[in-house]
C-alpha cells in the first residue's frame, strides 16, 4: 500500500484559497520523503506524459537548507477553484495516475500547506532556479505588503519576489514571502544587497512591530510541468 495514501493526497487537492488573494490564484505546497529528487523527477515526468495532465502545472523542489518538512516539496498552480476541480478529476481518471503511485509507493507524506497568492512583484514563481522562502508571522497584513512593494520599487529583486498568504497550518505562520533567481549565488548576493541598503532599513522600520521572522528555507528546482 503507498504509504498512509501519499498519492491519494499529493496532486489530489493540489491548491487552495489564501486571505487577500489575486481573485482565485492559489497554491499547494506538499512536503514528501523516502524518494529522491531523480525518483520524484521521472515520476513526474511519467504522469505528465498523460493526456489528463494537459493544463496542470506542478513545479518540484529539493530541499537545500533549512527545511524543516520534508526534502522535496510539490508546489502546484491554480487560477480558481473550478480549475482544480476539473484537473482533480481528470488526473485521477487516468493511466498516468495509477503510474504515478506505483513509482511514488515508497514516498512518505509528511505535510500540506494551502497559500494564497497576495501579490507578484517579479517573475512568477516557478522561473526561480533558486528559492529562499520567508515564513513570517504578520499582525497588519495592509501594511505589510505595502512596504514590501515599496521596498520592490526602491532595489528590485533578483527575478522573483512572492508574497502569499498561509491558508492552513500553525497560526505561527500567516504569510509567505519567496524571493528567487537563477541560481543559488545570485540569490544569496542579492541578500547581501539588500540587507545593506538603506531600502531594507525603511522597510525593516515600518514592519518591526508587526511583523516576526519565524523560519527561512531555501530549495533548488528539480523540475516543471506545464507551464
Amino acid at each position: 500500500m503507498i504509504r498512509k495514501t501519499l498519492c491519494a493526497i499529493v496532486l489530489s487537492t493540489f491548491m487552495l484559497a489564501g486571505l487577500g488573494v489575486q481573485a482565485q490564484q492559489f497554491e499547494a505546497v506538499y512536503s514528501l520523503d523516502g524518494v529522491s529528487s531523480g525518483e520524484a523527477k521521472a515520476a513526474m515526468d511519467d504522469l505528465f506524459s498523460d493526456a489528463a495532465m494537459k493544463g496542470s502545472r506542478v513545479t518540484l523542489y529539493a530541499a537545500d537548507f533549512g527545511v524543516r518538512d520534508g526534502s522535496l516539496k510539490i508546489v502546484a498552480d491554480f487560477d480558481s477553484y473550478e480549475e482544480r476541480d476539473e484537473r482533480d478529476s481528470k488526473r485521477r481518471a487516468s493511466h498516468g495516475w495509477a503510474r504515478f503511485q506505483l513509482a511514488m509507493q515508497d514516498a512518505e507524506f509528511v505535510a500540506a500547506d494551502m497559500v494564497g497568492i497576495v501579490a507578484d512583484h517579479g517573475k512568477p514563481r516557478h522561473t526561480a532556479d533558486y528559492l529562499l522562502v520567508y515564513l513570517v508571522q504578520v499582525q497588519d497584513p495592509a501594511v505589510y505588503a505595502a512596504a514590501l512593494a515599496e521596498m520592490n520599487d526602491t532595489l528590485g529583486n533578483p527575478g522573483v519576489l512572492r508574497l502569499v498568504a498561509m491558508r492552513s497550518g500553525s497560526r505561527a505562520v500567516t504569510h509567505a514571502v519567496l524571493i528567487g533567481g537563477d541560481d543559488f549565488a545570485s540569490v544569496n548576493e542579492y541578500m547581501d544587497e539588500l540587507y545593506a541598503s538603506d531600502a531594507f532599513r525603511t522597510f525593516a522600520s515600518k514592519v518591526g512591530d508587526i511583523r516576526s521572522v519565524v523560519h527561512v528555507e531555501s530549495y533548488r528546482r528539480v523540475g516543471v510541468w506545464g507551464y
